[in-house]
């Protein structure tokens, strides 16, 4: 099971970043090829994603469940995604740990656990390695900036 770890710094405080993390109408921007989060409850949500992996494009409806939360902390995660279509399936595990970083700053350690079952796992390791990481970089630069601009949600929205 490859594992793809990112680390940054952002400028807010690590309950900003909690609450940032908590809220899909701000999140699901960061997730890259998510068209869809919705919440299923406090614990559960359920992404559309669809990426294009080597020469096959996927399409997961992915059910997420936090499986552990220390606030403002640590946040693990873990489920996964299914493409009928390409009969092709994702688990995946993700741990997202916040810890302060001095001058209202936070540090956040993200790491994922991917395996791909399926038509999908079989285009190659080294294939899918590659686009994994590229995707866990993305989603840690669109983290950053969305906090770097913007670290408490909207007035009169609260996360969660």
């Amino acid at each position: 099971m490859p594992r793809f770890e990112e680390r940054f710094t952002v400028n807010a405080p690590p309950e900003a970043v909690w609450a940032f993390l908590l809220d899909p109408k701000r999140l699901a921007p960061c997730i890259p090829g998510c068209d869809g989060l919705e919440v299923v409850d406090e614990r559960t949500y359920r992404l559309r994603l669809a990426v294009k992996v080597g020469f096959l494009s996927t399409r997961q409806d992915v059910r997420m469940e936090i499986v552990e939360a220390e606030p403002p902390r640590r946040l693990v995660s873990q489920g996964r995604g299914e493409d009928s279509r390409l009969g092709s399936r994702v688990e995946v595990r993700t741990s997202l740990d916040l810890s302060p970083a001095g001058d209202g700053a936070t540090a956040v350690a993200y790491a994922s656990d991917v395996t791909v079952l399926g038509r999908l796992g079989s285009i190659g390791d080294a294939v899918m390695k590659v686009k994994a990481r590229e995707l866990a970089g993305v989603f840690a630069q669109n983290v950053k900036a969305a906090l770097d601009q913007n670290p408490s949600p909207p007035p009169g929205e609260r996360a969660g």
